[in-house]
């Protein structure tokens, strides 16, 4: 009888070993991409301003912008949010952004905004630029251009 006990426990035990192997390859696959899918999700964000415009008003600070840009998955991309601190006053903030793509094209666009006004996921290649504008005109009460990137 307990020849039959050993056998079946060195049986049982097989059985064990066999399904924790078989087990592994899964877990250690499921951890590396756990690891991969958390770095993809870390990657640092590079963060710039606020950069102001250069307005009559308030010694110049009735715009600003602020952001970051991050690399994911080997592109670059921007955020940001223009704000126009004297809302309804009948001028506007503008930002103006320069840059290149990851076609090596040229881009110079603008935007204006009486509140806030969000910007996301911003593709880039190179030489991302900055500029901030307050009044009724695009072309008013502009700052610098500053070099985020």
């Amino acid at each position: 009888m307990r020849i039959r006990n050993l056998l079946a426990g060195t049986a049982l035990a097989g059985s064990m070993v066999a399904g924790a192997l078989a087990i592994a390859p899964a877990a250690q696959a499921d951890a590396a991409t756990a690891a991969q899918a958390q770095s993809v999700q870390a990657a640092p964000k590079h963060f710039f301003g606020p950069y102001f415009s250069n307005g009559s008003e308030n010694g110049g600070h009735e715009s600003y912008f602020r952001g970051y840009w991050q690399k994911r998955g080997g592109n670059y991309y921007f955020y940001g949010d223009l704000y126009d601190r004297h809302h309804n006053d009948g001028d506007y903030s503008y930002v103006w952004f320069k840059y290149y793509d990851s076609h090596g094209n040229f881009h110079r666009n603008w935007y204006r905004s009486d509140d806030r006004r969000h910007f996301e996921g911003i593709r880039f290649k190179r030489d991302f630029q900055i500029r901030v504008c307050e009044g009724d005109t695009r072309n008013s009460g502009c700052g610098s251009y500053h070099d985020v990137f």
